[in-house]
C-alpha cells in the first residue's frame, strides 16, 4: 500500500483558496499535506494533530527546521477536540482545516498495530497507543448483542448476527488475540463474496471505528464550523467510506443551505444568508493516474467549504 498522500494537489489546492496565515492539518500521518502546505507559502503557520506518537516523532525529525521556526506545531491529540486543543495553545479561530479521515497506511502496513487482516498481528487497532482500550477489549469483552450491533452499523455487516455468534462461542474456550484468528473466524462465517472482498474487511472496520471513535470526532469537529473559521476560511476534508462521507455530505449541505426555516415559520434570520459555499457541488475525486499509483485513493472523495466573508 502506498503512503502518498491522497488527492494532495486537490487538497491543498482547496485549502489555500484562503489568504490567510493560520492553518490546521488535522490529520499529520505520514506528513504529505502538511509538507505541501509548508512548501506553498512562506507566511504560514501550521496546526498539526496526530494520535499515533509514531508519526509525530517521524515529523519532529522530517520538519525539524519547520518546527524550530515556529512555522508548524504539532499536537498529540484527536481532531475532534480541535477547538480546546487548540484554545491551549492560543488559537481561537483558523483561516482552513484539512481533514484526511480514517487509518493511515503506515498503520496498516505496521502487523504489531493490529489493524490487518492481510498480516498477523495482535489485536490492537488503537492509533492512540496510551488509550487503554483496545480491539482485543471488545472482541473479548463486548455482550454479543453490541458485536452484532457495530457491525452492521459501522461495518455494514450483512452476517452480522452470525459471526458476533461465532466469536463469542470461540472467546468462550480462549481469548481472541490476534488478527489472523478474528479473520479466519469470520471467514468460517460468511460465504465468499463474489467481488473477490475479504470477508474480514467490514468487520475490521466496524472494529476499528468503534476503537478510535473515528465517526464521533468527525460529527464534533462538523460542528466547530464555521465558528472556528475566520471569513474567507477553507474547510477541506477528504473521506474513504459512506459512513465518513455522509455526515461531511450533510453538514456542509446544511451550511450552505440559503435557508433553513420550518416550514411554519415564514422567514429567520439565516434566510438567503448561507454560512458560506462549497467550492463544488459534487466531490472532487482521484483521477484514474492517481488510482493506479494508489490504489487507495479509488473511494477518496474531497468535499471543500468556503466561509463567506
Amino acid at each position: 500500500m502506498s503512503h502518498v498522500s491522497v488527492l494532495l494537489h486537490e487538497s491543498v489546492d482547496a485549502l489555500l483558496r484562503s489568504s490567510g496565515t493560520i492553518f490546521v492539518d488535522a490529520t499529520l500521518g505520514g506528513g504529505g499535506h502538511t509538507a505541501e502546505i509548508l512548501s506553498r507559502r512562506k507566511d504560514i503557520k501550521l496546526y498539526a494533530f496526530d494520535l499515533d506518537e509514531e508519526r509525530l516523532a517521524e515529523a519532529r525529525t522530517r520538519f525539524a527546521v519547520e518546527i524550530a521556526d515556529g512555522r508548524l506545531i504539532l499536537i498529540h491529540g484527536n481532531y475532534g477536540d480541535i477547538r480546546e486543543r487548540l484554545k491551549e495553545v492560543g488559537v481561537n479561530a483558523v483561516d482552513g482545516i484539512l481533514i484526511d479521515a480514517g487509518v493511515s497506511s503506515f498503520q496498516i502496513d505496521q502487523a504489531e498495530r493490529g489493524f490487518s487482516f492481510a498480516k498477523n498481528g495482535p489485536l490492537d487497532m488503537r492509533m492512540d497507543q496510551s488509550q487503554p482500550f483496545s480491539a482485543y477489549n471488545l472482541v473479548n469483552e463486548w455482550p454479543q448483542e453490541d458485536l452484532e450491533k457495530i457491525f452492521f452499523k459501522y461495518g455494514e455487516e450483512r452476517f452480522s448476527r452470525k459471526i458476533a455468534g461465532r466469536i463469542v462461542e470461540r472467546r468462550s474456550s480462549e481469548p481472541i488475540a490476534d488478527t489472523a484468528t478474528l479473520s479466519n473466524i469470520i471467514r468460517g462465517a460468511v460465504p465468499r463474496d463474489p467481488k473477490g472482498i475479504h470477508p474480514a474487511t467490514r468487520v475490521f472496520q466496524a472494529i476499528r471505528i468503534v476503537v478510535n471513535k473515528e465517526l464521533e470526532s468527525i460529527e464534533k469537529v462538523l460542528q466547530e464550523i464555521p465558528s472556528l473559521l475566520n471569513p474567507g476560511g477553507v474547510f477541506a476534508a477528504i473521506s474513504f467510506h459512506s459512513l465518513e462521507d455522509r455526515p461531511i455530505k450533510e453538514r456542509l449541505k446544511f451550511l450552505t443551505a440559503a435557508c433553513i426555516c420550518p416550514p411554519t415559520i415564514m422567514t429567520c434570520p439565516r434566510c438567503n444568508k448561507p454560512e458560506g459555499e462549497l467550492v463544488q457541488r459534487k466531490p472532487i475525486i482521484p483521477t484514474d493516474e492517481e488510482i493506479s499509483q494508489n490504489p487507495r485513493a479509488r473511494s477518496a472523495k474531497l468535499r471543500v467549504f468556503l466561509k463567506n466573508t
